[in-house]
């Protein structure tokens, strides 16, 4: 029995994984797959988004300066809200509002002082 690519419509042979002409993989990933790994994505993002958006006023907290490591908090939550789908959007978005809370805190404390 023949594979035959989706993208380039290639014949392979039966034990090819991936299409010997475009090099796209012949087994697609489930969606029950994709959907974990979204999952698993949004939380690894809040968490990062929280420690640098919300790092940057702990900083400033113990060792007086340093709160402009809060703006790297910013960077993941625009790549999620790049994605096509609607989930990851909208924790992106959430992740946004999260970081602009933070880097603003981490601001009125660096004039604070």
């Amino acid at each position: 029995m023949v594979k035959i690519c989706k993208y380039c419509g290639c014949e392979n042979q039966e034990n090819f994984n991936y299409c010997s002409n475009c090099g796209m993989p012949l087994i697609q990933k489930k969606e029950k797959d994709i959907i974990l790994n979204y999952k698993k994505l949004i939380i690894i993002s809040y968490i990062i988004t929280i420690l640098f958006s919300w790092g940057g006023i702990l900083l400033n907290i113990l060792f007086n300066n340093y709160g402009f490591f809060s703006f790297i908090g910013i960077f993941l939550p625009f790549y999620l809200i790049q994605s096509k789908d609607k989930f990851v959007k909208k924790h992106g978005y959430i992740q946004i509002a999260i970081s602009i809370v933070g880097i603003i805190l981490s601001i009125l404390l660096i004039f604070h002082y």
